[in-house]
């Protein structure tokens, strides 16, 4: 690894990131931002409890594969999981604040995924079937994300010390590690409304945060003609 390389990862990976799908989407489909309406995320819950299912599924599968190719293509390229760790991160820093809309976006919890499928796939197959049984059971995506990339981060480190196999060493924990406390950090006000029991689960509209502030509108509404 040099330095041109190491800057052609992070900057590439970092602009691949902040592609703000969400924004788009509701861009294409609306006319409105994103950000003004829900919890002010461009991310896929928030594309779910203002646009809708289909919506949603579209830019959560975007906002990973944000993640997952370059840092697979870093891999390809450079065969360096100091790189690939590199690349992550920027690709999750840049979908939380994308230089195209002003530097707001997301929490980068589908970005993580992605980046964790092109770490390890059977890691991320795990996590996705955890984060479906956690939002069956509670119905709490801030809770889906709180729990399963402190796990991918775990799981990563287990591997790492048991050397299970070359693939897995500590290089990759690294990413675990910042993904656990980026995750964390950026839900910190979901933190508190869960603590309230003001947290709105799926299928729910936003509940403002409790902090005397308006909520902003949950779902757009159909225009009056």
């Amino acid at each position: 690894m040099n330095l041109w390389q190491a800057g052609f990862v992070i900057v590439s990976s970092y602009l691949i990131g902040a592609l703000p799908i969400g924004y788009i989407t509701a861009r294409v489909l609306r006319g409105v931002d994103i950000r003004e309406y829900g919890s002010g995320m461009i991310g896929a819950t928030n594309v779910l409890r203002v646009l809708g299912r289909v919506p949603f599924i579209c830019v959560m599968v975007m906002d990973a594969l944000k993640g997952y190719i370059p840092v697979l293509a870093t891999w390809y390229l450079f065969h360096s999981n100091d790189l690939q760790v590199a690349s992550g991160i920027s690709a999750v820093l840049g979908h939380d604040y994308p230089v195209y809309i002003g530097f707001r976006g997301g929490r980068g919890v589908a970005v993580s995924f992605g980046v964790y499928a092109a770490l390890a796939l059977p890691l991320f197959v795990g996590l996705v079937a955890v984060g479906i049984f956690i939002v069956l059971a509670v119905r709490y995506m801030s809770g889906m994300s709180m729990a399963t990339a402190p796990l991918g981060a775990a799981t990563l480190l287990v591997l790492a010390v048991l050397h299970f196999d070359d693939d897995f060493n500590y290089s990759k924990t690294i990413f675990g590690a910042f993904a656990t406390f980026f995750v964390l950090l950026t839900h910190i006000p979901n933190i508190k409304r869960l603590w309230r029991g003001t947290e709105p689960k799926i299928g729910e509209g936003e509940q403002g945060n409790g902090e005397g502030e308006s909520p902003r509108r949950a779902r757009i509404r159909p225009r009056v003609t």
